[in-house]
């Protein structure tokens, strides 16, 4: 199932190598281990700089949105099967 959405979600983020790698994603009282970062990349809203992270724990893929002016982060696209 795909869905698309814009949900606040709470990340636990590692930080090393000048990189942002989400590892924990807790969303609708769920809490979701990530394996692995498929893709990451970088887009302008005017001044405002945002990443999106596209991840997976092997069973749904996720892309998460980091809004760099009030560091928060959404759910913007889930895939599950």
């Amino acid at each position: 199932m795909h869905q698309l959405l814009n949900d606040p979600i709470d990340v636990i983020v590692d930080f090393s190598e000048r990189r942002a790698r989400p590892r924990r994603v807790r969303w609708d009282n769920k809490i979701y281990d990530m394996t692995s970062v498929n893709l990451i990349h970088g887009a302008r809203e005017g001044e405002k700089r945002i990443f999106y992270f596209s991840v997976s724990d092997n069973l749904n893929y996720m892309k998460l949105r980091l809004d760099t002016e009030n560091l928060e982060w959404r759910l913007v696209e889930i895939y599950s099967e």
